[in-house]
């Protein structure tokens, strides 16, 4: 299996990935709206660049990797400031095309007293079509992340022959679902025996294999994949590898003065931490690690991309 540091300087990225771009409009509020033009004040905002892979791409890229993306925006104030933000985090965004007919897709978070409320538009992302492929293969690079699996409908089905190709080309996958909005689940384990990290929370790890633990869970995620990789937030994560199963706890020091503002995003920067790790043929344990550190870096701020980890001297290699 070719990673990083096997194979120098013949991959222009580390990582390429179908983004489900959108813009982020988080609230965080101690009043729960009220309708009838009722005029309320909150505590604070946030309006920033959305969707599980541009969460994780811009971590990734503050990390120190090379990371390209593909997708649809529509040529708007909202697509513009996704542009903007993943551009500053150095996201080479040079297949994501902007287009005026469409608009861009809209995540919409309210936060209250430890519950939240989201609201989410589709919109651009109901344009993206099997054609994104043609253009996904010319990207030269070692490793594929798929995110943001059930919002990009049309492809949904197509994720296959594309898989097929990648395993060809000797380059490696990982898959980080998200949720299902219709809690059906399908499609998953048919393309699961071709993704080399799989990286479920694990509420969707259970529902994707309809179990009720974790560990039943793992074991048969294990059946199609190599390396299972589950995020149980403050209780840390569980890996299931073909040798051994193993509960990883976040450490103390981690813990330390955490003010948790927000918790979006926060898989997908533990997404962008342990592959950074795993692609430079680190540890499972390093991996892990430095996916806790990218996800409670992220709790910080409000949005998934505000206060991720940026370490000012990254010595990886």
């Amino acid at each position: 299996m070719c990673k990083i540091n096997s194979v120098k300087n013949s991959h222009k990225y580390d990582i390429g990935s179908i983004a489900d771009l959108c813009i982020d409009i988080i609230i965080q509020s101690d009043v729960k709206p009220k309708f009838g033009q009722v005029e309320q004040l909150i505590e604070d905002y946030c309006i920033d660049a959305g969707g599980s892979v541009a969460i994780f791409a811009s971590q990734y890229a503050k990390l120190g990797g090379k990371i390209c993306l593909a997708g649809l925006l529509g040529d708007d104030v909202q697509g513009n400031i996704v542009l903007s933000r993943l551009r500053e985090s150095q996201v080479d965004v040079s297949l994501v095309k902007s287009r005026k007919d469409i608009v861009t897709a809209m995540g919409f978070n309210y936060s209250c007293k430890g519950d939240r409320a989201l609201l989410v538009s589709l919109s651009s992302l109901e344009s993206i079509s099997p054609i994104i492929f043609e253009e996904a293969l010319l990207v030269n690079t070692l490793h594929w992340h798929i995110g943001g699996f059930f919002l990009l409908k049309k492809i949904v089905d197509h994720w296959i022959i594309f898989l097929k190709e990648l395993k060809v080309r000797g380059t490696t996958v990982s898959l980080d679902t998200n949720w299902d909005p219709d809690e059906q689940w399908s499609g998953v384990l048919t393309i699961l025996p071709f993704i080399d990290v799989f990286i479920p929370n694990d509420a969707e790890a259970m529902a994707i294999t309809r179990t009720e633990s974790i560990h039943d869970a793992g074991l048969l995620l294990l059946k199609y994949c190599p390396l299972v990789v589950i995020k149980c937030g403050e209780r840390g994560a569980v890996v299931f590898s073909r040798e051994s199963e193993k509960e990883f706890n976040i450490p103390e020091e981690l813990l330390k003065n955490l003010n948790i503002k927000d918790t979006t995003g926060a898989g997908d920067n533990f997404d962008a931490g342990f592959l950074f790790m795993w692609l430079r043929n680190k540890s499972i344990s390093e991996s892990v690690l430095n996916g806790f550190k990218c996800a409670i870096s992220s709790l910080g701020g409000l949005g998934g991309i505000k206060n991720q980890y940026h370490p000012q001297i990254p010595n990886y290699e």
